[in-house]
């Protein structure tokens, strides 16, 4: 009797890491350090790069990430998105096996521990390299209010009294946040300026984390319009919301390979190089056209997001490389 209770008791253990882990929604967390690796790239070749800024950096875009998905997980519950109606994998908190109390301390935790990351990113930062003179001080305090805005962008796409991402914006946040505020202001802790190709670069990456933002509503847009949640995907409507993600990956790949020509790449082999890292995208635009239900998206969420991180990390390659 005890050994079938102790079975019974790892079991629930093991469920429930499992449900932790299914939670952190590991996929997205190589797309959202990307951001990381393209400012990183850009301060190699402003030669200002600097190892402590990357692994504080990239640690604090990951953390933001999670926050995103433990919030998601929690305010989709609560506003009751995530019924038995839901298209995929039941969620742990869904299932019950993580309570609402147990992710709120998570939440707790992962917001202080990601802001002591932030403030410890801003400190290095701006203890060395370029000098800003008399407006360190200032730089320190817009980058530290950029963490916390970034941490409630992060908790507030589905939580609170109004949340952003039921009203249409989930696309435009995370555009903002993890394309240009990663990348624009990756780069400026680097090198303490403001560049063109920074803009561009942003801009590049910011289109397909939108993208992949959108592949996600697309696949939910009729189950989000019953349940009164706005989304782009299901504001356009089939087929103009497939013309919308084709455009936005089309775009990224004009941008990027426009950056790297900011950045001095003159090799055609660099820009082919880049192009092909970019196949991934183009099949995963090839199946959505051919996939005649919208919930069937699900297979196109690997290609994507995981394309992305493979054009953003190409990308950074040959900057530092070619550029």
């Amino acid at each position: 009797m005890a050994q079938d209770t102790d079975a019974r008791g790892a079991a629930s253990s093991a469920e429930k890491r499992a449900a932790w882990v299914q939670a952190c929604r590991l996929r997205t967390l190589p797309l959202a350090a990307a951001g990381s690796v393209v400012a990183a790239a850009l301060a190699a070749d402003a030669h200002a790069f600097r190892w402590s800024v990357f692994v504080l950096m990239f640690l604090t875009s990951v953390a933001l990430q999670v926050i995103a998905n433990f919030a998601d997980d929690y305010g989709d519950l609560a506003s009751g998105l995530d019924d038995d109606s839901r298209v995929g994998p039941r969620r742990g908190m869904q299932r019950g096996i993580i309570s609402v109390p147990e992710m709120r301390r998570a939440l707790a935790g992962l917001v202080a521990a990601t802001l002591a990351l932030g403030v410890a990113l801003v400190i290095v930062a701006f203890a060395s390299g370029p000098a800003l003179g008399g407006g360190t001080v200032v730089a320190a305090v817009v980058f530290v209010a950029l963490g916390v805005a970034s941490i409630a962008a992060a908790m507030l796409y589905t939580m609170g009294r109004h949340p952003y991402g039921y009203v249409g914006l989930g696309d435009l946040m995370s555009f903002l946040f993890f394309g240009v505020v990663a990348v624009v202001g990756g780069t400026f802790l680097y090198t303490h300026a403001f560049s063109l190709v920074a803009v561009v670069a942003a801009v590049a990456l910011g289109l397909p984390v939108a993208a992949v933002m959108n592949v996600n509503n697309m696949r939910d847009a009729i189950r989000d319009r019953a349940k009164g949640k706005r989304t782009v995907a299901n504001a356009l409507g089939d087929p103009a919301m497939r013309v919308y993600e084709t455009a936005l990956v089309v775009a990224s790949v004009a941008l990027f390979l426009l950056s790297a020509a900011l950045c001095g790449v003159r090799s055609p082999l660099a820009y082919l190089v880049i192009l092909v890292a970019c196949v991934p995208w183009a099949r995963a635009l090839v199946s959505m056209w051919r996939i005649p239900d919208p919930e069937r998206f699900d297979r196109l969420m690997g290609p994507m997001s995981g394309g992305s991180v493979i054009v953003a990390a190409v990308f950074a390659l040959v900057v530092v490389i070619a550029g």
